[in-house]
């Protein structure tokens, strides 16, 4: 393996890297990055005892060339300037973009999550080891799942695992891509990329943390109002200490000490799920005062979630989920999508309701699916059984309703009279 502080390229079919660290290595590969058409792009991180995810080890693919960056004596923020120009090619990308964000900032403009595009070409959620045997027949080496990246050295089997990583992203890029413009799809995959790029799903803020907690979802009155405040307080003390939120105060006693409201530090300690490592440094005091807090706010003050999203869902429609749901799942098998890509039991939902964000009456999906489903709902088409057991859509026709009976001529029928 090539481990130098020098630029120095290293091939992919060599199995070979570059390991950086040190500031100045890793700007210079940031001005070679910068040009490029695309770039590769795979983090290593932990965040079970962190509530910000900790940033490990980068690992970038340009060219035939594969670099490990070591983030611990390397300041990676100056990356961001190879982020706003060349294509981003990841796998399973959600949680290195927030791991990118926090480190450098921004984001990339445009990626390519090879796990998102195989999913138009019948795969569903694949593994990139799935992926490099399916297309490639190479077999990523394996890799410890529990691995500590932070330990330093790194492991020889470490860093040939964390190189792998990125050691065949163009190459899956270029074979998904054949694949999908041959069914007319690339605009489809481009375009679900995005959404995974930038979700459409604003992070929960704090006041309504406690939405998230199940239990606490039951609650409703006064214990709500304090359920409310405690967690809001857990997510902003866990924030700014960098602890998960659970190291701050469990769910299960955070919804204890709602239900209870207790009044002293002793009655806390009684409580189920309450231990001293959550009343220690004058924690205790401040669960005290959010459940003061808490008992002063009227019920119908409690942040909750918002619910102007539309029209609710016409009762009669209720078993329509059903059946559209089938359909989809026969769908997405006939045209080789990823079932869950296609639509989840809330998506048909929402489309069902008139919601106006439905995923399925925009894009890709209404031309696959939304139109068809507006009219089996409607009555311009049935499922019936194919071969095999298959559900097909097919077109019905709807009678036109009477016409209401004119009225008789009052002097016709005197005539006839």
């Amino acid at each position: 393996m090539t481990r130098t502080r020098r630029l120095q390229p290293a091939r992919v079919d060599d199995d070979s890297y570059v390991w950086i660290d040190d500031q100045e290595t890793f700007d210079a590969l940031v001005e070679r990055l910068v040009p490029a058409d695309r770039i590769a792009i795979d983090t290593e991180f932990h965040r079970e005892r962190t509530y910000w995810p900790q940033l490990a080890l980068i690992q970038i693919r340009v060219k035939d060339e594969i670099y490990l960056v070591d983030p611990l004596p390397v300041d990676i923020a100056s990356l961001a300037a190879a982020l706003h120009g060349p294509l981003v090619v990841m796998h399973a990308a959600s949680q290195d973009l927030e791991v990118l964000e926090r480190a450098c900032g921004t984001i990339p403009l445009r990626i390519f999550d090879t796990q998102v595009a195989a999913g138009f070409v019948g795969l569903s959620t694949p593994s990139l080891a799935t992926l490099v045997e399916k297309f490639l027949g190479k077999r990523l080496p394996k890799g410890d799942r529990l691995t500590d990246w932070f330990e330093r050295p790194l492991r020889e089997t470490q860093r040939t695992y964390a190189a792998s990583d990125v050691a065949y992203l163009f190459e899956l890029h270029d074979l998904l891509t054949t694949d999908l413009t041959a069914r007319d799809r690339m605009q489809w995959a481009l375009d679900e990329c995005e959404l995974a790029r930038v979700p459409n799903r604003p992070s929960v803020p704090p006041s309504l943390a406690w939405t998230r907690i199940k239990e606490a979802r039951h609650l409703r009155g006064q214990a709500r109002a304090v359920a409310s405040v405690l967690a809001e307080w857990r997510e902003l003390t866990a924030r700014h200490t960098d602890v998960p939120a659970r190291f701050v105060l469990n769910d299960l006693g955070l919804v204890g000490i709602a239900q209870r409201a207790p009044n002293s530090a002793e009655e806390l300690r009684k409580i189920r799920g309450v231990d001293g490592r959550f009343l220690k440094d004058g924690a205790a005091g401040r669960i005290l005062e959010m459940i003061e807090k808490g008992k002063a706010l009227a019920p119908e003050d409690v942040p909750t979630l918002s619910v102007d999203q539309g029209p609710a869902m016409d009762q009669s429609l209720r078993p329509a989920v059903t059946l559209v749901s089938a359909w989809l799942a026969q769908l997405a098998k006939d045209a080789a999508i990823d079932p869950g890509l296609l639509a989840t039991r809330s998506d048909i939902t929402d489309v069902l309701r008139g919601a106006p964000e439905a995923r399925l009456a925009h894009g890709w999906r209404r031309d696959l699916a939304g139109a068809a489903i507006t009219d089996l709902v409607d009555g311009r088409a049935a499922l019936a059984f194919g071969a095999g057991g298959s559900l097909l859509l097919e077109p019905r026709s709807v009678p036109e309703p009477p016409d209401a009976a004119e009225p008789p001529d009052i002097e016709d029928a005197s005539a006839t009279d």
